[in-house]
């Protein structure tokens, strides 16, 4: 086997080599951009192959999940070819993953009921490599389902008389999480969506305006037809074909990638379409995140002498890269003429990998990560990728860097294949609908007849009504209201946003007198800000003891932070850090001389 060969336009299933041991690169985190949602459902990517006995050749992981990024190596039975698709969950763990003829979980096992995707001859003869079909898979978790992922993937003709990368069957599989102790079981595989004959792989997806279903899309061998679905709730919807720029001449591959834009905006796919000097295509749409519609085609073509390339696009959606083997373009998507605005920002530089001469590290695939930089494997069995350090500078300034981010063992031919899963609903638009009503909560603080409100309430609040019970009133989030009289009263906040109104009513106990503590409440406890992006502070009030216990628990009831605090004459104010937690609602509880406070802390992730 020879494990140097490149695969781009003229494939063989014998290309392969691996990789892997325990690593770290010196690299300087960049987010990845202002986005509204910090899932961390593409933070493990997973490479390589399976030797038991070379190092060479195993198993790849990075994970980014840490700063710098993670790489090691591990044994592990799949290996990859071009296939590859991972998820984690919320907080970065992984899950599952797949190189297209089996599905793997987390401790590297087949899960249940996952052997077998794309049956027919072309997996049979692929079932020791992984399946030859770029970005032929993608997995996105199930709208409002919470243990539920979806997994689409594309089949392969074995037809030696017609080489074409095509597809005919575009698959669904799905996957449950909740089976076998959280390893994950697989409901149903290798369902058939649409049969067509498809440009082979390049499945991408973005998120509807509505912030919670996705777009999918994929086109017609040899057409202009793009063949949009829309992933609901409930079902998946097969819309009508567009038409859109002219149609891509096939003969003999259609060997490309496809990306949306991380804002949704933008749609770009490249197509090489013959042998190297032969036109490769660019096709550039804009894409409503609403109606599903690509418009305002921009296609052109180039020669040059690539046999395969990559495309991708920079984090503020400006920039879009081309790889083309031994060069790698940018181009200005605010350009008025995107085609004449294109910089070569890296010309390969001949290097060959040591003790080969024949693994060259020209430019391949191309993947934006979650540490906001592009990385770009090789069309080889390389032990090296390229990284885009600052994609969102213009010309040379995005500094490519070649070659410069070492691997444990060999890869061959592998990038996941992942969307951006951070994107959130688009602000404004009239598909802008499904987010969640509000949801009110709230605390105070009491000295004597002043009491502190604050707002602890979630789900994008727009407006807020304090009712004090004593006739006063407030349109503060965070209001202070003095009472006349001590007592009892009823004191209700109302919050509202443009999908709805919710009220939390509670009884306080107001006391005239400072040193004394409101009847009624165990002590005083509140978090702010809340919601929270990184970080919130606690602050209690009037605690019987001198240890108190702080647990945050997310919306499974799992444990995910737990700390002891010392109160120093019965007051705490502590800084907690929440950098590691995704997005979304957590239960927490003060726990204290054997009473409670409890409530709501909303994470929002980075801005």
């Amino acid at each position: 086997m020879n494990k140097g060969l490149g695969v781009c336009r003229h494939l063989t299933p014998f290309c392969y080599a691996v990789m892997r041991n325990k690593i770290s690169t010196l690299l300087v985190l960049v987010f990845i951009c202002t986005l509204s949602f910090a899932q961390k459902h593409d933070h493990v990517w997973l490479m390589g192959s399976n030797s038991q006995t070379n190092p060479n050749f195993m198993g790849i992981t990075l994970d980014f999940n840490f700063n710098p990024v993670d790489v090691y190596s591990e044994l592990r039975n799949m290996r990859f070819s071009q296939a590859n698709a991972s998820m984690c969950d919320t907080a970065g763990n992984l899950l599952f993953y797949t190189n297209g003829i089996y599905i793997a979980n987390a401790l590297h096992e087949p899960m249940e009921n996952g052997m077998g995707l794309n049956p027919g001859a072309f997996a049979v003869s692929q079932q020791e490599y992984g399946y030859i079909i770029e970005q032929g898979a993608m997995a996105i978790p199930a709208p409002e389902k919470d243990s539920l992922y979806y997994l689409f993937h594309m089949d392969r003709e074995l037809n030696v008389q017609q080489p074409n990368i095509e597809s005919k069957r575009f698959y669904l599989t799905a996957i449950d999480m909740n089976y076998n102790n959280g390893l994950g079981k697989v409901l149903y595989k290798n369902r058939i969506i649409a049969f067509d004959l498809f440009d082979g792989g390049k499945i991408t997806a973005t998120k509807h305006a509505n912030g919670r279903d996705w777009w999918i899309f994929s086109r017609r061998l040899g057409t202009n037809l793009f063949l949009p679905y829309l992933v609901t709730r409930d079902t998946i919807l097969s819309l009508p074909s567009q038409p859109l720029a002219n149609p891509i001449p096939e003969p003999p591959s259609s060997i490309g990638q496809a990306v949306f834009s991380p804002d949704g905006s933008k749609h770009a796919r490249l197509n090489l379409t013959g042998a190297a000097g032969d036109p490769i295509y660019v096709s550039i749409f804009d894409f409503d995140r609403c109606s599903g519609e690509l418009s305002n085609p921009v296609q052109f073509t180039y020669a040059d002498t690539a046999s395969c390339g990559g495309i991708a696009i920079s984090p503020n959606n400006r920039f879009l890269y081309v790889s083309s083997f031994r060069y790698v373009y940018q181009y200005d998507l605010e350009a008025e003429d995107i085609e004449a605005s294109r910089i070569t920002v890296a010309v390969w530089d001949g290097y060959i990998e040591p003790g080969s001469n024949i693994m060259a590290t020209t430019f391949y695939l191309m993947q934006l990560a979650p540490d906001g930089r592009i990385y770009i494997n090789s069309n080889n069995s390389a032990k090296h990728l390229h990284v885009i350090e600052h994609p969102d500078s213009l010309g040379l300034a995005c500094g490519l860097c070649q070659h410069c981010f070492e691997l444990p063992s060999v890869n061959s031919f592998s990038l996941p294949n992942f969307p951006n899963y951070r994107l959130g609903p688009l602000e404004g638009s009239p598909c802008d609908t499904l987010r969640q009503p509000p949801v009110a909560a709230w605390s105070h603080t009491a000295s004597g007849p002043e009491l502190a409100f604050q707002d602890q309430s979630y789900h994008d609040i727009r407006s807020w009504q304090w009712s004090f019970g004593d006739g006063s009133q407030d349109s503060l989030p965070h209001p202070i209201h003095t009472y006349a009289q001590e007592g009892a009263y009823e004191v209700c906040l109302s919050v509202s946003n443009p999908r709805g109104t919710d009220t939390r009513c509670q009884t306080i106990q107001v006391s005239l007198t400072a040193s004394e503590e409101p009847a009624g409440e165990v002590f005083s406890c509140v978090l702010y800000p809340n919601p929270a992006i990184t970080a919130t502070t606690l602050r209690a009030t009037g605690l019987p003891e001198a240890s108190a216990t702080f647990l945050l628990r997310d919306a499974l009831g799992r444990e995910v932070v737990r700390q002891v605090l010392a109160p120093l004459g019965g007051q705490l104010e502590q800084s907690l850090s929440l950098a590691s937690l995704p997005a979304g609602n957590y239960w927490y509880e003060l726990q204290c001389g054997g009473k409670v406070a409890s409530g709501k802390l909303g994470v929002s992730g980075r801005k």
